[in-house]
């Protein structure tokens, strides 16, 4: 089982790769190859979705969608009170709003699917929004967009934890999206005020886009302040209704999770122990924080010197980096998180700076693809795993799994610090094809 679907996730990376390559290098008119990825995409996601609700929901036991979601939304439409009543760990906003597309198709895992697709559709509109009014401007090539079109339609964790499985994580990027588009469109209020609002409508993972809220244009403070007011009027009324509003921060806080460089050290110790109280605990926030604060740091310096400045590009790099480092240096990294990363790093690893984009491009694909073989082989070696543990088990099917695993998060690592450079690159305009040229005036 693990090879057939370990085979399968391969070949759909190369399939991936060789579609890139196809329209990186397509030889007729433009809008030819634009139709073709919009064929693409339909086609990928629609047949994918009949598959799923027609034959494979059924066969799936242990998703989030299938443990969590389900006995939530089913929680939910009963009148229940979430944390009170019953356990929640999501924003205020994410279940109701998956709510009618579960009973649309008669209470079934399709229609949390059918929710994730529909997200991704708002995401890439309002990315393709704004790519388009970046267009005119004369600011980005449509090269450019088409490139990073064609990396991600296929991306192997997309039409994984998205299509097939329904995983929430694309919904952060939705409101992502959107942010930036009112952003650009000098609607800073509305921007920030759906941007910030991630908190509420998807988890507290959205926190990640939020630095790249002050990097897609010249920040307006108290616009900031004031499209805050929703967010909080929200969580003081879901704290007031359910009595613990924090209680999905505190349950996530050091759990352990597969494919990062704290797993690898379980190849010397069972460290479990260590990471679950001070100073361990602090480890991955330090470490996270450290590197992320002087990547922004560093950004502050080169907008003030006017190396850099503000744009829809800086941001996606800015996400890129931010994202990246959340799954080098959190203890919960959770795997079908993975495609809140995919749509901005595919801008990054295509941009026309790059002199060879196959290595970023293999580097975006191969975390995709191998995320999801890693949660195949972490679920069938057991959780919580210590790798010091599998090699010295006596089952030479267990050991050779564990070597395969541990390769998989080496490559991992490796390419989430190739991601993580890239976007701040581009977040300092190094990878801008003619310098600086931002809409920080906008």
């Amino acid at each position: 089982m693990i090879i057939s679907r370990t085979a399968v996730i391969l070949t759909s990376l190369i399939f991936s790769y060789v579609f890139w390559r196809y329209i990186k290098s397509y030889k007729g008119s433009q809008r030819r190859a634009d139709v073709l990825l919009v064929v693409t995409y339909v086609l990928s996601r629609s047949g994918l979705w009949f598959i799923f609700a027609i034959y494979l929901q059924h066969y799936v036991t242990s998703s989030d969608p299938r443990l969590f979601y389900q006995p939530m939304l089913e929680h939910f439409w009963s009148g229940a009170v979430p944390v009170r009543d019953f356990y929640y760990t999501y924003g205020p906003f994410l279940i109701p709003t998956m709510l009618p597309f579960y009973l649309l198709l008669g209470r079934s895992l399709a229609g949390i699917s059918l929710f994730a697709i529909l997200a991704e559709v708002l995401a890439l509109g309002f990315f393709l929004k704004s790519a388009r009014m970046l267009e005119q401007r004369g600011e980005i090539e449509h090269s450019w967009v088409r490139d990073a079109m064609a990396v991600y339609i296929l991306n192997p964790a997309t039409l994984y934890w998205t299509v097939l499985q329904g995983y929430h994580s694309v919904v952060q990027t939705t409101y992502s999206m959107a942010a930036f588009y009112f952003l650009l469109c000098d609607k800073s209020t509305i921007g920030y005020g759906i941007g910030l609002y991630s908190l509420a409508g998807t988890k507290l993972l959205a926190i990640l886009d939020w630095p790249a809220l002050l990097v897609v244009r010249r920040p307006h403070l108290v616009k900031l302040f004031v499209a805050a007011i929703p967010l909080l009027a929200t969580y003081i009324v879901f704290q007031l209704i359910t009595g613990d509003v924090f209680t999905g921060a505190r349950q996530h806080i050091n759990q352990v999770s597969e494919g990062n460089v704290w797993y690898l050290l379980t190849l010397f110790s069972d460290l479990h122990g260590f990471y679950s109280r001070f100073p361990g605990n602090i480890f991955p926030i330090v470490f996270f924080g450290g590197v992320f604060l002087l990547g922004f740091a560093y950004w502050l310096k080169s907008l003030r010197l006017g190396l850099t400045s503000f744009s829809f590009q800086a941001a996606l790099g800015m996400t890129t980096f931010t994202i990246s480092l959340f799954f080098l240096f959190s203890l919960y990294t959770g795997d079908y998180y993975m495609p809140m990363l995919m749509l901005p790093a595919s801008v990054v690893v295509t941009c026309p700076a790059l002199r060879w984009r196959n290595i970023p491009v293999l580097s975006l694909l191969l975390v995709s693809s191998l995320s999801v073989v890693g949660d195949v082989i972490w679920t069938e070696l057991g959780q919580p795993l210590v790798l010091l543990n599998v090699f010295s088990s006596s089952s030479g099917s267990d050991r050779l799994l564990a070597v395969f695993w541990t390769t998989s998060i080496l490559v991992r690592v490796t390419c989430l610090v190739i991601l993580a450079q890239l976007g701040l690159h581009l977040t300092l305009d190094k990878l801008s094809p003619s310098g600086p040229a931002g809409n920080g005036g906008v």
